[in-house]
């Protein structure tokens, strides 16, 4: 099987099942709340209350219009963040191994001139 070209792996494989699952998640809340948020506020919105009742749910309209976009745009940038983090890590993430044995100090580490 061919290696795929570095430029298609740093675009693509950064695209996990959990990133899409988390993905799609955020874009449903982003979409659905302020949608859900928006429909109840309208319910309160009647002749009798307001002057004028169809330009209130406009405004409402509007509101929900940029929560939405507002999560959007939250959501892209959580998707670039991803993707800036699965790139600048590279194909493995490795640390550096710790040492098996620590140092133990011991009495003759001490500097006997600053004992007197």
């Amino acid at each position: 099987m061919r290696e795929p070209h570095p430029v298609q792996q740093a675009l693509s494989h950064w695209f996990t099942p959990a990133v899409r699952r988390r993905l799609s998640l955020y874009l449903v809340v982003s979409l659905a709340l302020p949608w859900l948020a928006g429909e109840w506020a309208k319910q309160f919105v009647q002749p009798g209350l307001h002057q004028d009742p169809q330009r209130m749910a406009l405004l409402i309209d509007y509101m929900v219009l940029g929560a939405i976009a507002f999560g959007l745009s939250m959501v892209l940038t959580w998707l670039i963040g991803t993707w800036i983090t699965a790139v600048m890590k590279g194909r493995q993430y490795l640390g550096d191994e710790f040492p098996a044995t620590s140092h133990q100090p011991s009495p003759r580490d001490d500097d006997s001139s600053l004992r007197r």
